[in-house]
């Protein structure tokens, strides 16, 4: 099964099978199901922030993914927050594709391998024109099918 799942703030949260868009939230296209959650108690004021379950269930995902926990992740949308996950995911992706890696990883995040630049442009970063230890390509390869053929 496909979980998708989308947390607002530590207040609202909304889980299930539907995609977070027109099409499967509608309700008259896919089969979908989700339902969505709030404590009406446990929401953000100017002096504290919610931790209520949603909270803790949003730091739970941070741990499963980085491997542990930082007093930054309490604010997810600051830009230290940011910082220090993509230097998490820098740190474990140059674990994963080095000599050095001997057991798991510390966390499931990495860096994805291209670079992009503020107008949207894609590259690959040099020595990295596929995935390590096969020969799936980072940035793909056109289908020669047309874009009508093909579905999200």
């Amino acid at each position: 099964m496909y979980l998708s799942s989308c947390s607002v703030d530590d207040e609202y949260i909304i889980v299930g099978s539907a995609n977070l868009n027109e099409r499967s939230m509608a309700g008259n296209r896919d089969t979908e199901i989700a339902i969505g959650a709030y404590q009406p108690h446990r929401i953000n004021t100017d002096t504290e922030l919610a931790k209520g379950h949603i909270h803790g269930f949003r730091m739970s995902l941070w741990y499963e993914h980085l491997g542990k926990t930082h007093d930054d992740f309490l604010r997810p949308g600051s830009l230290e927050c940011v910082r220090r996950v993509n230097k998490m995911a820098d740190e474990y992706w140059n674990l994963y594709v080095g000599d050095e890696l001997t057991g798991d990883l510390p966390g499931h995040l990495l860096t994805y391998p291209v670079a992009v630049s503020k107008a949207g442009t894609t590259w690959m970063i040099p020595g990295f024109e596929f995935f390590p230890d096969t020969q799936a390509r980072v940035l793909g390869k056109p289908t020669g099918h047309d874009d009508y053929y093909m579905s999200t």
